[in-house]
C-alpha cells in the first residue's frame, strides 16, 4: 500500500528488509494463489461500479524485437475490466463529492478481438 503503482517481488523484499529474494518470491506466489481462489468465494452486491484499466504484461521473447503500437491499445498492456462494490459513506463529503465505502473488487482480463 506504500506505492501508487504495482511493484515487483524485489520491491516487496526491499520494503520488508529481507536479504534473500527466494523466500519473498515464494510468499508472493502463495499470496497470488490464495487471492485467486478467494475471488471465487465472493460475489459483488449492491451498487457495482465498472471501469477498464490497462496493466503491463510480459511479451513472448520472439515478439520483443517487433515494433509496438503506442497508447491505449499498446501490446505491452493487457486490458482489464475492473468491478467494485460501493456504498454511500456516513462520513462528510469533501468538496461536494459524496463519500463512498468500497467493498470487494474483481478484475477480469478483457480479450482483444
Amino acid at each position: 500500500m506504500s506505492t501508487k503503482k504495482s511493484f515487483s517481488t524485489e520491491e516487496i523484499r526491499r520494503q520488508l528488509g529481507h536479504k534473500r529474494y527466494q523466500p519473498v518470491w515464494e510468499m508472493v506466489c502463495k499470496l497470488r494463489d490464495v487471492m485467486g481462489k478467494r475471488d471465487a468465494q465472493y460475489s459483488l452486491d449492491g451498487q457495482v461500479e465498472l471501469d477498464d484499466g490497462f496493466f503491463t504484461t510480459e511479451r513472448p521473447e520472439e515478439e520483443k524485437d517487433t515494433p509496438l503500437k503506442r497508447g491505449r491499445g499498446s501490446h505491452k498492456k493487457s486490458k482489464m475490466v475492473v468491478m467494485v462494490e460501493s456504498a454511500p459513506s456516513q462520513r462528510h463529503p469533501r468538496k461536494g463529492k459524496p463519500s463512498k465505502v468500497v467493498g470487494h473488487l474483481k478484475m477480469h482480463r478483457s480479450f482483444r478481438t
